[in-house]
């Protein structure tokens, strides 16, 4: 503003008197003169009188009340698309879709013989009415208010029979009115489905005779309108899904990095295992290492929650897991470490189910400490025997004490820890992964190649269609 208003003085002579109040035509002074000089051309004269300058500046001043009202209106709409979380595109692509619909309502216009056209989009409540798209009309009507659709008997009266035709907008007996104030109109309904969405409007300055052409292009136009909205919102909708998927595929990919290789860990041992699941993501891990004093460690957890924190949960008890794992803890302190992190975390609702247990390789004898749902057990070729029992997660309540359980892998034996829905505990049935169906698969196959059971036991889940989490990992002793 005070640009324009520079330039104004430069090209004019006179100033805007700004002590004035801003009622009625703006106020202006002339523009002190010094003093001149006979050999230069005279500067800084007045070039127009003061009425021709005040109605430029009138006229200005219209120009800016006019840009003060569209910036408020963009004000207002950019504050409603926050308030209701609307995705926006590229300037590119807003663009792009803006000259579409106007090209639709420009041939709308064109075919049915009439000078204007304009599309009224229903609100979210359906009470309102509101101009997005014109063509052959002026650009202000884009900012003018929504009108009500209590009332508007045209559009009212097209959402139920598709169109409705206006000849003569001031004849006696017409009983619509006209949105704008027009000569003859045609209205023709804008419908997602069987949804209506909103109104297309072909307006005429003149009286005319609508055939069922005009009509006929009408509601094609109407079609062509709701084909291009839903292909624009479709495009948008996956673009958000494009972008959801690969932020999905990259914790997806970071789980996979965090999973361990199979492995011997000493002399003697094998270590596997695996963390399935049927969704990008998972709420599982498994893990194993050798601790700085020569024993072996394995763990296998599960984050209990029906939403997508699980993943966020299980990552928290890993982190918290591994941090601990570096001091010379028992398994039942290391277990009740993680269970004080997550209740400190958070206000106890990160349940997890964790199994964690050491082996000295040079005996076999062994520790465990388990939480929750996990499972463990160990196979021979002569059966099995079960080493733990259900008990409450992790983070049930604040000072959790879970309990030890001994035990010794001998040599042709395999230690195997999962989570719970690793196998169903229930005998009936034939396609359920009982212990004595676990026991059996695995010595089958731990004989032939220690490295195939694990493939193995994911192709069945695959061709099970096992749509729970679960993650197992074993230790063979040869």
């Amino acid at each position: 503003m005070s640009a324009f208003w520079s330039a104004f003085s430069e090209a004019t002579g006179w100033r805007l008197d700004r002590r004035s109040r801003g009622i009625g035509p703006p106020k202006l002074l002339p523009i002190r003169e010094p003093a001149i000089d006979i050999d230069d051309p005279p500067k800084n004269r007045s070039s127009l009188t003061k009425p021709q300058a005040t109605h430029l500046a009138t006229t200005a001043a219209k120009l800016i009340v006019r840009l003060r009202e569209s910036e408020q209106t963009l004000r207002r709409q950019e504050a409603e698309l926050v308030a209701t979380a609307t995705p926006l595109a590229a300037p590119e692509q807003q663009a792009n879709f803006a000259d579409r619909l106007n090209t639709i309502l420009q041939q709308a216009a064109d075919g049915a013989n009439c000078v204007a056209a304009a599309f009224y989009m229903l609100d979210d409540d359906t009470t309102a009415l509101k101009m997005r798209a014109q063509v052959g009309l002026t650009d202000s009507l884009l900012a003018a208010d929504p009108r009500p659709l209590r009332g508007s008997l045209a559009d009212l009266e097209a959402m139920v029979s598709d169109v409705v035709t206006i000849e003569d907008c001031a004849a006696a007996d017409e009983i619509y009115n006209s949105p704008l104030p027009m000569a003859a109109a045609i209205c023709a309904v804008v419908s997602d489905g069987d949804v209506p969405i909103g109104t297309l409007w072909i307006f005429n300055d003149t009286p005319l005779s609508f055939d069922a052409a005009a009509t006929s292009v009408a509601q094609l136009a109407a079609g062509a309108l709701a084909s291009e909205i839903a292909c624009e919102r479709f495009q948008r909708t996956g673009q958000d899904e494009q972008a959801n998927n690969r932020s999905l595929r990259a914790v997806s990919q970071w789980q996979q990095r965090q999973l361990p290789p199979a492995m011997p860990l000493a002399k003697g041992f094998f270590a596997d295992g695996l963390t399935y699941t049927d969704q990008a993501i998972a709420s599982t891990w498994h893990t194993w290492d050798i601790l700085p004093n020569g024993m072996l460690a394995l763990a296998v957890a599960q984050a209990h929650s029906d939403t997508a924190d699980a993943t966020m949960i299980a990552a928290t008890a890993r982190a918290a897991f591994q941090a601990h794992c570096g001091y010379r803890l028992s398994p039942k302190q290391i277990l009740q470490r993680v269970s004080d992190t997550l209740w400190q975390t958070n206000t106890g609702d990160q349940l997890v189910s964790l199994l964690y247990a050491n082996i000295d390789p040079e005996s076999g004898e062994g520790l465990l400490a388990n939480a929750g749902s996990t499972l463990a057990m160990v196979f021979s070729p002569y059966g099995y025997r079960a080493l733990t029992k259900a008990s409450q997660p992790l983070c049930s309540f604040p000072d959790y004490r879970p309990s030890e359980t001994p035990f010794r892998l001998s040599p042709g034996e395999v230690f195997w820890s999962a989570t719970g829905d690793m196998m169903d505990l229930n005998t009936s049935g034939t396609g359920r992964w009982t212990q004595q169906r676990v026991s059996q698969f695995i010595m089958e196959r731990i004989g032939q190649a220690a490295h195939e059971v694990i493939p193995a036991f994911n192709r069945a889940l695959l061709e099970q269609a096992a749509s729970e989490d679960r993650s197992a990992a074993f230790l063979f002793r040869q």
